[in-house]
């Protein structure tokens, strides 16, 4: 049946599309199709276009996009061929959309040619009974991504967001229609296709504008298919084939297809060029329509890794599909004339030789605090032009190393793309700001978050609702922990040599630096616009360090004009709210300490330190809060040390804890590689450490045994089970310091108390590391030291959080989660300890 693309356009009900085209005519793609995308609600676009048509659309002024990078996410994809696939993909959480065809991203393709387009819907109860190609066609798409920008790879899993169903258990009844996908890797398409081609072929129809030159997939369909009748139809006023090659091949029916399909209310005179591509092989048993992106050529269908395209088809086996395209038609076409051969000839020697043009090279960026981040390696010493709105120029940008560019300020915050032109090549990378895109990230939840943090600062009653939204988004979520992997498996990066896969990120005897590439996030979802707010951007101004500066006379004076005066909004009862942000606390740590039990299953301990850190953010965050003058003046906490306590015992134990904790698990879940979020537990458990008043050198001093500091060594045991992930994670130990300088304590002094326990870690886990390295036994044993127990015990190493007297002699005490009471004890003659000198550095663990 007739179609028109746009009225899919304009339908409503959708919140994210993903387009792919190999050309497009951004103009309107912009002015058009997103126009008409975000009119009906449909606010997070991605839009991927082949690398070389992108760059050429670049070069010329008129043809470059304008909105780019800020009102939707452009990827250009570079594969061995051509990225040729045309999908068209839409989501909610109640309905899908996927159009599999032959159309570009053109006005010729959504209104003017003769295009074949296939329509998938899930409304209701089909969503996942029928979801299988849309899960495949998102997952085939996540495979061009480029990894090494892991905020753009959050744009694309973002359109996910709020679309339940695509995730999870899907149908698995055979389907009358399955989409084929083909990529550089993985089979290729008539691999895949082949086995659903009915047995005893009598009829067979290819239909295409573009043909390979030898027409090696018409010889091949031939030799393995064995059609006992080949139709073949073309136009021959715009078919690209070889003449010589065609006459050549026998048994061969040629036809002319041009203005053959029937086109509804089609304008007389209006052009009707043939981009269809069609397939069809009947039996006398059943039929098998093919179409979609794919020509009838070798880069389609079977070309070398290296040279084939990327291509998406429909494999059709519903009754009446063809006779719907109107086979019968094409079938029974006029025979291809003498004429019409002479025609193509005449055109192929009319065409322009082709000519060297400049290497064009297009790539994406986003930005850095020194400049950008491209996604594949530039070449060191490049300088790039920054051009701004209106290609305004910026100044230059400096390729450093691989993909890093610095830039000056007004470049970076500036630029909408950076380029260089040479005689015979131009480098051109596209600017994607990703603060800007994911504003139309996400369904209500992430718009009610981000309203309520960005008035958290002048409106305090927003605490509530920030932390019921914070529950919501970090326990109620299905999206928490993004599925693509953190490196590509293939292309551009591969050759770097990959990082062993650690059991754990302990510090080598040598002393292993941290690298200095930045984390990858894990987080996705809503819970990413919450991290991204707690850790990076909220709360600039929500403390300082100094006292607040008072009011003059004069400034008193008018003050309540200022704000409002009479008309000013009341002012809140910070006890009523203080109280209600303490019991939301309680409630979020308790919620956090039941989804300790549920990452204990498999695949499960990378969404617990996810959550974790969201838990731990919320708690800085209202600790940062406590240090404005407002709440400084009623001298009301909103989160209850006891609550800290409480979850600085759980989440460390949970975290750090044993071959079965979560770090270690995380971390072999994301394929060996530290992220982002296990930087931010690790940094926030230390911080909430000093913020629970844990001491070693109080501890050390009054040997545990006064007071409050009656469970300090227990408390100390605590962080140091974090040592081995803490001493050498340089983002951590930024995470400890700047939130020690926001928090300050009481005649502390926050330098030295990191100072002496970052030295005090580092002789832990070093010991941790090297057990049997230390071999002194029955030695006098005091509270604080370390003890190191048989190869059976794990954690070997712990701190001796007591030494009692038994009828068997001297006895230390050290941290048992597992025990009853928490705690078992040794006799001191028979396991190995030794003195742990604090703030004297690593050579201070007696051996």
């Amino acid at each position: 049946m007739s179609t028109s693309l746009l009225d899919h356009v304009a339908e409503t009900g959708f919140r994210a599309s993903v387009i792919t085209t190999y050309s497009c005519y951004f103009p309107f793609y912009e002015e058009v199709v997103l126009r008409r995308l975000m009119a009906t609600g449909c606010t997070h676009n991605v839009l991927m276009v082949d690398a070389t048509r992108c760059a050429e659309a670049f070069a010329i002024e008129e043809l470059r996009p304008r909105r780019a990078g800020r009102d939707y996410t452009l990827i250009p994809v570079k594969v061995g061929g051509a990225f040729h696939p045309k999908l068209f993909l839409r989501f909610s959480k109640s309905k899908g959309s996927l159009l599999v065809g032959s159309h570009n991203m053109t006005l010729s393709g959504f209104g003017l040619n003769d295009e074949v387009t296939n329509v998938f819907r899930l409304e209701g109860a089909a969503l996942r009974a029928g979801g299988a190609p849309f899960r495949q066609a998102f997952d085939y798409l996540a495979g061009f991504m480029p990894a090494n920008l892991p905020d753009v790879v959050e744009a694309f899993e973002g359109v996910k967001i709020g679309v339940p169903w695509l995730d999870g258990p899907l149908g698995t009844d055979p389907q009358d229609r399955q989409l084929l996908t083909m990529a550089s890797a993985g089979p290729d398409l008539w691999s895949e296709l082949t086995p659903l081609i009915p047995k005893d072929v009598t009829t067979a129809f290819i239909g295409g504008p573009f043909f390979d030159p030898a027409l090696a997939l018409i010889r091949r369909l031939q030799r393995e298919v064995r059609p006992k009748r080949l139709v073949i139809g073309i136009d021959p006023e715009s078919v690209e084939i070889d003449p010589v090659e065609a006459a050549k091949l026998e048994g061969v029916e040629w036809v002319n297809i041009a203005g053959v399909p029937t086109i509804p209310q089609r304008r007389e005179g209006a052009s009707h060029y043939l981009h269809a591509k069609v397939f069809w092989f009947g039996s006398k048993q059943d039929d098998l329509l093919v179409t979609g992106s794919a020509n009838p050529s070798v880069a389609a269908f079977f070309a070398t890794p290296n040279a084939r395209n990327a291509e998406a088809i429909v494999a059709d086996r519903r009754k009446g599909a063809a006779e719907l395209l109107g086979m019968d038609a094409l079938l029974g076409a006029p025979a291809v004339t003498a004429t019409d051969w002479n025609a193509v000839t005449a055109r192929r020697k009319a065409a322009p030789s082709a000519t060297v043009e400049e290497s064009r090279r297009i790539y994406i960026a986003t930005t850095t605090p020194t400049g950008f981040l491209a996604q594949e390696p530039l070449r060191v010493g490049l300088v790039l032009h920054g051009a701004g709105d209106m290609d305004a120029p910026l100044g230059d940008a400096v390729v450093r190393e691989a993909g890093v560019v610095d830039a000056a300020d007004t470049v970076r915050d500036g630029a909408r793309y950076l380029d260089v032109r040479s005689p015979d090549e131009h480098t051109l990378v596209v600017v994607h700001r990703t603060e800007d895109i994911a504003k139309n990230l996400g369904g209500d939840t992430r718009k009610a978050l981000r309203q309520a943090l960005g008035t958290l600062e002048e409106d305090p009653t927003q605490l509530e609702a920030l932390l019921k939204l914070t529950e919501k988004v970090i326990f109620d979520s299905d999206d928490v922990v993004r599925t693509t992997p953190l490196r590509p498996t293939t292309g551009p990066g591969t050759d770097e040599e990959a990082a062993p896969a650690p059991a754990s990120l302990a510090l080598e005897a040598a002393g292993r630096k941290s690298s200095s590439r930045r984390a990858r996030s894990l987080a996705s979802g809503d819970i990413v616009v919450l991290l991204d707010a707690l850790m990076r951007r909220l709360g600039e101004g929500l403390t300082t360090t100094s006292s607040p500066r008072l009011r003059s006379e004069e400034e008193e004076i008018g003050a309540d004009d200022e704000e409002g005066g009479e008309l000013a909004r009341e002012a809140p009862d910070f006890e009523v709210l203080a109280k209600a942000c303490r019991g939301k606390v309680r409630r979020l740590i308790k919620r956090m300490q039941e989804q300790f039990e549920l990452a204990a299953a498999p695949d499960r301990a990378r969404r617990g330190i996810v959550q974790l850190a969201a838990v731990l953010g919320v708690i800085r965050t209202l600790r940062f809060v406590e240090q404005r003058p407002e709440w400084k003046r009623i001298d009301r906490e909103l989160v209850d040390r006891t609550d800290e306590w409480n979850l600085l015992q759980v989440a460390a134990i949970a975290v750090a804890w044993g071959p079965d904790a979560l770090a270690p698990r995380a971390v072999a879940e994301a394929g060996g590689e530290g992220f982002a979020e296990l930087s931010m537990v690790v940094g926030l458990l230390a911080w909430l450490a000093w913020d629970v008043e844990t001491d070693i050198s109080v501890a050390s001093q009054r040997s545990g045994l006064e007071g409050l500091e009656d469970q300090q060594w227990y408390a100390v045991q605590l962080l140091a089970a974090l040592s081995s992930w803490l001493v050498d994670d340089d983002a951590a130990w930024t995470i400890l310091e700047e939130s020690i300088t926001r928090t300050p304590r009481f005649r502390v002094d926050g330098e030295r108390w990191s100072a002496v326990h970052r030295a005090a870690l580092e002789t832990f886990a070093l010991v941790a590391l090297t057990p049997d390295e230390h071999r002194q036994t029955a030695r006098r044993v005091m509270p604080g030291d370390l003890v190191v127990l048989s190869a059976r015990e794990s954690p070997r190493v712990r701190v001796v959080l007591d030494e009692r007297q038994g009828s068997d002699g001297s006895k230390v005490v050290v941290l048992a989660p597992d025990a009853t009471d928490g705690e078992r004890s040794f006799l001191a003659s028979r396991v190995v300890t030794l003195a742990w000198a604090v703030g004297a550095g690593i050579a201070a663990a007696a051996r």
